[in-house]
């Protein structure tokens, strides 16, 4: 297929897709969804996140992101407390009994990462993540001035690793 293709969404769609359905594939038996997983992995990068900026990071309403934080409070790997400047907003925290399940999702990642690029040379491997920076670089500079495509944690990782 040419890269010009129009259907070259329907391929990156279908990647992301496959990801995610065998992340929580892994992730069933410890009792997590990827949803659940990915609000942890935002607390994981930035604590003590408002349950706003989580949903707009993960861009998904805030509704959502409040069922997903009460199933993780129930398993008590996260808690919720009151802004101590506004009374509004309610900031979400990690517990210290979320650290294993984060071992777990990051094993299941490489795990993921592992079928993704198997049959893949280390090489080929580390080109295609560069292109898909790129990529993911330029889309952003397309999407200048969306709220929705401001600093998420992929951000601040990527940041991390630069210093």
């Amino acid at each position: 297929m040419d890269y010009k293709d129009h259907r070259a969404g329907f391929i990156i769609a279908d990647i992301a897709r496959f990801r995610v359905r065998l992340f929580d594939r892994l992730l069933a038996p410890h009792g997590l969804t990827t949803s659940q997983a990915w609000v942890l992995a935002q607390l994981f990068v930035e604590d003590n996140l408002p349950q706003t900026e989580i949903a707009r990071r993960m861009d998904v309403g805030t509704v959502t992101v409040g069922g997903l934080i009460g199933r993780l409070e129930e398993r008590g790997f996260v808690e919720r407390h009151v802004d101590k400047e506004d009374r509004r907003v309610k900031r979400v925290v990690l517990k210290e009994e979320a650290k294993p399940i984060g071992r777990i999702m990051t094993e299941c990642g490489r795990q993921v990462n592992e079928m993704t690029f198997q049959d893949m040379s280390e090489e080929d491997a580390q080109a295609f993540m560069d292109t898909m920076l790129t990529i993911r670089q330029n889309l952003l500079e397309a999407l200048e001035g969306d709220p929705y495509a401001l600093k998420n944690a992929t951000d601040i990782l990527l940041e991390k690793e630069k210093s």
